[in-house]
């Protein structure tokens, strides 16, 4: 008797940015395809140019709806809103799967449509509670800059936030299994939701140690070239998106304190520019640190890669973030983080150990912190030995993808 090859869709809100929850996304297709799924992704929204333009081409989303409304303002919000009207429809398409993954919001309320539709189980996996629903701090204090769909999203939801409430949780409730990303989310989501939840952090690739610059001059001496820039060394990284959550103001006003101890460091930020960025550029300027910042712009993954593997120090200053997938990325190359004693960095930094945690959000205890790294090479060469072991051993996409395929089988059976 042949073995029935399981097939499985993956949803998601949208693939318009490189962020941590659509690199977990990508990462699960690939991971469950070479484990002998067969796996489609689905999302309202695709926009290649700006979104691992690699990983979707290996991965190869689909939209719901056809591309008629690339020409309209405000079009990601257009089709998260209408693949949600039409969600009920659109499982006519879907009819031979045999399970469905709603990952975040709108993903989890499409998977539970179809599901329903057409009598199927779905799980779905949370980075964070719906977060135009649950507000943290931080996007109270700054909005949604950036995004002027999501600021609309959110402005429709202000006005029936308690409808919406009550649809995000029936559709995380009704799921047949609820997987969360990492311990540090899952306190909040089982406070918010009131369900039992599966952790299964997201991971990282791991690099051979052979690759890793663990000698403790390694990575002090020499420069590479990124983007046409010649980027001397040491340096310390910051990778995240160019958004005010993830307040990249706090390394700059740190980097003006290092400078004085350490003058031969330069900060270098990557990733594509926004409304944000000359908002950080002047903050730079008027601090007297224009030529001691290299912005990369927007990098293919071999360039990403390679930033990584030849910092210093890798900084991560969001103060809420649900987890620290780039923590986990620089750990992956042997480097060791610096970030605050709080949210999900105290679960994917061992303080003292493969990094340190700073107080939140005292700008002479980062700029101290980064500073004993810089300063004691060899601390550097066991910190990043540390965090590589760490990675390795707690947070590899096959122990992720070990967990995921436990809860998919569980539910099939």
């Amino acid at each position: 008797m042949v073995k029935k090859i399981l097939k499985i869709a993956i949803f998601h809100c949208g693939f318009v940015y490189s962020g941590g929850g659509e690199r977990v996304v990508l990462e699960e297709a690939k991971g469950l395809k070479k484990r002998g799924f067969e796996v489609e992704v689905s999302a309202p929204t695709i926009d290649k140019r700006f979104c691992y333009p690699e990983l979707l081409e290996e991965v190869k989303p689909k939209m719901f709806l056809p591309s008629f409304f690339d020409r309209l303002p405000l079009r990601d919000a257009l089709r998260m809103t209408t693949s949600c009207f039409l969600a009920p429809i659109l499982a006519l398409g879907f009819r031979d799967i045999d399970i469905f993954i709603g990952a975040n919001q709108p993903g989890a309320w499409i998977a539970f449509c179809m599901a329903k539709v057409l009598k199927k189980p779905y799980l779905v996996y949370l980075n964070q509670p719906t977060r135009l629903v649950y507000l943290r701090e931080i996007d109270k204090q700054t909005g949604w800059q950036t995004r002027k769909d999501y600021y609309f999203l959110g402005a429709i939801i202000k006005k029936i936030k308690p409808f919406i409430a009550l649809i995000d949780r029936f559709s995380i409730n009704s799921a047949d299994s609820l997987l969360v990303d990492g311990d540090h989310i899952a306190g909040w989501v089982k406070k918010v939701y009131g369900r039992p939840v599966v952790v299964a952090p997201a991971g990282a690739l791991c690099q051979p140690k052979d690759r890793l610059l663990l000698n403790p001059d390694s990575s002090y001496k020499g420069k590479i070239k990124i983007n046409g820039l010649v980027i001397k060394k040491p340096y310390i990284l910051i990778t995240n998106r160019h958004e005010p959550q993830k307040r990249f103001e706090y390394v700059i006003e740190a980097l003006k304190l290092i400078l004085k101890d350490y003058p031969e460091v330069r900060l270098v930020i990557s990733g594509g520019f926004s409304s944000y960025t000359p908002t950080l550029k002047k903050l730079a300027s008027r601090l007297g640190l224009a030529d001691n910042i290299a912005w990369t712009g927007r990098l293919n993954e071999k360039n990403l890669q390679k930033l990584y593997q030849h910092c210093a120090v890798y900084c991560y200053p969001a103060p809420e973030e649900d987890f620290g997938l780039g923590i986990l990325e620089a750990g992956g190359w042997g480097v060791p983080t610096v970030a605050w004693n709080y949210a999900g960095p105290k679960v994917t930094v061992e303080n003292g150990e493969s990094g340190f945690l700073a107080k939140p959000y005292e700008i002479d205890d980062y700029a101290a912190k980064v500073l004993t790294i810089l300063k004691n090479p060899k601390l550097r060469s066991k910190m990043g030995e540390a965090a590589w072991f760490r990675t390795k051993n707690c947070f590899s996409w096959e122990k992720h993808l070990d967990i995921l395929e436990e809860e998919i089988r569980k539910i099939i059976e």
